[in-house]
């Protein structure tokens, strides 16, 4: 499988500086295998295998067995909080970004400090500072980034230049995007939809990103107490309720990839996931690019997406055979292994600055070159704290349908959000 997928060259490479990291394997006392789980087997099965496949030539001694994949971030952490019960708790998880906090806060995952300083640090391991401190949590390292997604917009040039816009200068503004929508919609006739924003994406992800881009944040400082409910909020949900008025449809996000990839919507802001799929999909059909995803004030951020890679073995040499792998697929060639599958974003900076890892991949993909460039105004994204956190995030998705589906105004909308947030917010200690 992975023959078709990827150029030889790059499994050749791939494979050589596989056995130079891991030419050295720790010793276990007796074989041990691995509980992992992870999310989006559309897009992760056949790299989970790869991985699991070359980690193992070169660790004898450690097994990997795979759960059945869940479908996303928030299945993957009720089915983990249900294994806290039922003590079934995997070695390995591949969680969402946000949910770290809702994890260590229960008592669950363990922090890899030690093992990130035996093996030298996360410098000499090569990954990003700022990538890495997301994994961070009340003064420890939990998490590992595996798979990190930007917003950007997927831009079907073609249609663009047949409205007679140039697809390397789009407008940089909401209000204008919606405007070359419309008049792209008009130039291409029926079946086409000019532009469209995944607005439920995963723990409200692209609602953060509007929030964020223009100097905002979901929550205050001490963590607990939201912070939306002002003037960057409100502009986010106008925002949102703009695209509704402008027409645009109400697409779950499989539909508005497959009409991207068939050539029906000309502008599509999503995450950056989907970049390498979307390559294979669309092959020569039509001209395709990914654009930078528009800061609407100069303090403007931008959410990390995607996951970490996360410990929660509890035995000591369990432990330690679950960092060896989070190593690994975090690691210079797990993460070029991983970019090349996906459209996500490498953690590890090695693996980007090496001309036989990726260095020469970014070099001939430029639409993979948007989310890196993107690296230096990345920020959290927003982990809502307590027993409520996953229920916060539904409650939040169902008030953003509201808007783009033009049931309600965003004045009306804010009001409501906010008490419905606080009353499943915790409330501050001390």
């Amino acid at each position: 499988m992975l023959d078709e997928l990827l150029p030889r060259r790059v499994l050749r490479v791939v494979g050589a500086a596989f056995v130079a990291a891991f030419a050295v394997t720790p010793a276990h006392a007796e074989e041990i295998t691995l509980d992992v789980l992870y999310t989006t087997p559309g897009t992760f099965n056949t790299l989970q295998q790869e991985l699991a496949k070359r980690f193992t030539e070169t660790h004898p001694d450690i097994k990997v067995k795979f759960r059945n994949p869940v479908a996303g971030y928030e299945e993957a952490a009720q089915q983990i909080l249900r294994d806290q019960i039922t003590g079934r708790l995997p070695d390995v998880a591949f969680n969402g970004i946000n949910q770290i906090s809702l994890f260590v806060d229960r008592g669950l995952g363990a922090p890899v400090d030690a093992f990130v300083a035996a093996d030298g640090g996360l410098d000499k391991l090569g990954y990003y500072p700022t990538l890495a401190t997301l994994g961070r949590w009340k003064g420890k390292l939990y998490g590992l980034p595996f798979a990190v997604s930007t917003p950007v917009l997927y831009v079907n040039a073609d249609l663009v230049k047949k409205a007679g816009l140039d697809p390397a200068d789009l407008p940089r503004s909401w209000p204008e995007l919606i405007a070359a929508g419309q008049k792209i919609q008009t130039s291409a006739g029926a079946g086409v939809t000019g532009f469209y924003y995944q607005w439920d994406q995963t723990g409200n992800w692209l609602l953060q990103s509007l929030v964020t881009s223009r100097g905002g944040h979901m929550l205050k400082a001490d963590g607990c107490t939201v912070a939306f409910n002002d003037n960057a909020g409100l502009w986010a949900l106008k925002t949102l309720e703009s695209f509704g008025k402008s027409g645009m449809p109400n697409f779950g996000i499989s539909q508005a990839r497959q009409s991207f990839v068939a050539g029906s919507i000309a502008i599509l802001v999503d995450s950056t996931s989907y970049v390498a799929a979307a390559d294979r999909q669309i092959g020569n059909r039509f001209d395709f690019k990914t654009v930078a995803f528009p800061l609407s004030a100069p303090e403007g951020k931008l959410p990390a997406g995607g996951n970490v890679a996360m410990v929660f073995a509890k035995d000591a040499e369990r432990q330690k055979a679950a960092w060896e792998y989070v190593k690994f697929v975090t690691g210079p060639s797990g993460q070029t292994l991983m970019v090349n599958y996906t459209g996500y974003m490498p953690g590890n900076e090695i693996a980007v600055k090496s001309p036989d890892l990726l260095g020469s991949f970014y070099a001939k993909n430029p639409n993979h070159t948007t989310s890196i460039q993107q690296l230096p105004v990345l920020t959290d994204w927003a982990s809502f704290p307590g027993g409520n956190s996953l229920k916060i995030i539904e409650v939040i998705k169902n008030h953003t349908e509201s808007l783009v589906t033009g049931k309600h105004s965003a004045e009306e909308v804010m009001p409501s959000l906010v008490r419905d947030v606080n009353s499943l917010m915790p409330k501050c200690s001390g």
